[in-house]
């Protein structure tokens, strides 16, 4: 027997197969699957649901109906991570598609309601206006909210902070992200003088507590807008700092050189940083956003490096303009 990976994959192409060309309204059932992003999709969740499986010591080859046993566990498991309501959603449509010969049904499942998520970095949408789950100012979001304008990470990656994921490189502190962007492990710089109160939050945890607790977490907070906000407020840290420190620049340059040997990467083949004392000028669609909503179009290129170096991970200076500055 096929392992439950190839065997839920082979049904759903199968399903698309069928589907493929087929007129949604034809299927009134909704037993196929009828575009190829959807497959697309569906195929990556239950890559995602068999590893799960695999790590709760559930065989590969194990029965569908043994898998479908656990699809609730795997749900609730998402939910604790700090997983949206929509990808919890697509995750059991997935899993759900792919078991069908079980008889499992998306309404079996206890799973969030979905709702409109707010944008990305912009003000809330009016879907949640006056909701207090999306209320940053609301009492019983403040400790989430205040580490978030100190730390500027993920929502994923908050969940998965630990007690020993605080350290200290070379004097400075960092909050250490074993799975950031692209899935590497990355160290996210604490200004100095944010550092006692981030520390606070690691005090006396064990070195596998979670700092934040998934019902922290199980709101519509727009974190991508703090995280927006830190990154603007950094900039405007390394910028202030090398106009009061003539010194401070060639410290800044060694700090963001020394990061990319850390990560194993030679900064001299890196275009910004071989650019690196001639300003970043924003052009084309970029510009244009930029003077319409009258923004500077004009920056410090090493402040922008150290920004996406020691804060986002990003490694460029035109990715931190595009979304962190407009």
């Amino acid at each position: 027997m096929a392992n439950l990976q190839n065997r839920m994959q082979s049904t759903l192409h199968e399903m698309y197969r069928k589907g493929r060309g087929m007129k949604r309204r034809e299927d009134p059932d909704n037993l196929y699957i009828h575009s190829s992003s959807t497959l697309t999709v569906y195929l990556r969740e239950t890559k995602k649901f068999a590893v799960w499986l695999k790590e709760q010591g559930v065989k590969s080859r194990c029965s569908d109906e043994e898998a479908a046993r656990h699809i609730q566990a795997y749900l609730d498991a998402l939910a604790e991570s700090g997983k949206s309501e929509n990808t919890i959603h697509t995750a059991a449509a997935a899993i759900c598609k792919a078991l069908m010969e079980t008889g499992v049904r998306m309404a079996d499942f206890d799973k969030p309601r979905r709702t409109s998520a707010p944008q990305k970095g912009r003000s809330i949408p009016s879907s949640l206006a006056g909701r207090a789950d999306a209320d940053a100012t609301g009492k019983e979001h403040r400790r989430l909210v205040e580490f978030a304008k100190r730390v500027g990470i993920r929502r994923a990656e908050y969940a998965a902070l630990l007690g020993r994921d605080l350290i200290t490189v070379d004097g400075d502190t960092y909050v250490v992200v074993e799975k950031g962007k692209g899935g590497k492990r990355q160290l996210q710089r604490i200004a100095p003088e944010d550092v006692e109160f981030v520390k606070g939050y690691f005090d006396g945890l064990r070195e596998n507590d979670k700092v934040f607790s998934g019902s922290e977490l199980r709101n519509k907070l727009n974190l991508h807008a703090l995280r927006r906000q830190h990154i603007q407020e950094m900039y405007s840290l390394y910028i202030s700092r090398m106009a009061a420190d003539p010194t401070y620049r060639a410290q800044l340059l060694a700090e963001v050189q020394a990061a990319f040997e850390r990560a194993g990467e030679d900064w001299r083949r890196t275009p910004d940083m071989r650019r690196i004392n001639s300003p970043y000028i924003c052009r084309g669609s970029i510009r244009r956003n930029m003077m319409q909503n009258g923004r500077p179009i004009r920056y410090d290129r090493l402040a922008l490096m150290a920004v996406s170096v020691f804060h986002l991970a990003h490694w460029r200076a035109d990715v931190t303009v595009a979304h962190y500055f407009r």
